[in-house]
């Protein structure tokens, strides 16, 4: 089923829109004319206070960065004078310690030849040992014994000849090395070394030149009263040959002298 609707005119629909249009228009007039007034200020004011982009000056920018490398490279000089210098003072205070080094050794090396001297360090190398004891034959005799003038006739003439070191060893393996306030001495058959009691048979052990050594004791006529005695049987005395090095302890003695005479 169709349903006709009945059509206005178009003229008058257009006329009449237009006259409710114009009748608003005119009685708001006034109120439009304030709402578009305050849009276009709010406009205005949002592009007036929005940043605009600066124009940068490239001399300007040139000056500044020409600036910064002049003080850059100021700043880097002054850094490498101070490395420079800072190098000077480690390279003096290097040289100050190689020199107290060079002194320290000096002074370690002076101190322990000296010892080596006295006889505070031991020593070892080639070499004679010399043999002295008692007579087997006459024990009541009193020149049938190994006295401590013999040990010190024999150690200063030993000295004399070239020794560089010298120890004695009495029975049991009790030995004294000879240092320069040594004393031998002598208590009834007991003889003293460095205060140290010993007994006989006694080995004298000499660090030096073997062959100058064992002609210095081979000499009978150095040694006359020692080989009188060993002639008559008196004594016994003699190198033995089959020692060529010797070994010899440090020295264990007083090195305080309270009391010295020169002869």
């Amino acid at each position: 089923t169709t349903i006709y609707l009945p059509r206005m005119p178009a003229k008058n629909c257009q006329m009449q829109i237009s006259e409710k249009t114009k009748s608003f228009l005119v009685k708001n007039a006034s109120f439009i004319l304030a709402i578009v007034g305050i849009v276009l200020g709010v406009v205005l004011s949002l592009k007036l206070n929005s940043n605009l982009p600066r124009i940068i000056s490239p001399t300007v920018s040139f000056v500044a960065l020409n600036d910064m490398e002049s003080k850059l490279t100021e700043e880097q000089a002054a850094l490498k004078k101070q490395i420079s210098d800072t190098d000077s003072q480690i390279d003096k205070l290097n040289e100050q310690v190689r020199q107290k080094q060079s002194d320290l050794k000096g002074l370690v090396d002076e101190v322990e030849s000296l010892k080596s001297q006295v006889g505070l360090t031991a020593v070892s190398g080639k070499g004679i040992e010399v043999f002295l004891n008692d007579s087997d034959q006459y024990r009541d005799n009193p020149n049938a014994i190994a006295h401590a003038s013999d040990m010190r006739d024999l150690v200063n003439y030993l000295w004399f000849n070239g020794a560089q070191a010298i120890s004695i060893e009495g029975a049991g393996g009790i030995e004294e090395r000879i240092g320069p306030t040594t004393s031998i001495d002598c208590i009834v058959n007991t003889v003293l070394v460095n205060n140290t009691k010993m007994v006989p048979p006694f080995t004298i052990k000499v660090l030096g030149d073997r062959e100058k050594m064992i002609s210095a004791i081979n000499d009978r006529k150095a040694l006359k009263s020692i080989y009188d005695r060993v002639e008559r049987g008196e004594l016994q005395f003699h190198v033995i040959d089959s020692v060529q090095s010797v070994n010899l302890p440090k020295f264990t003695g007083n090195l305080i002298i309270q009391n010295a005479k020169i002869y």
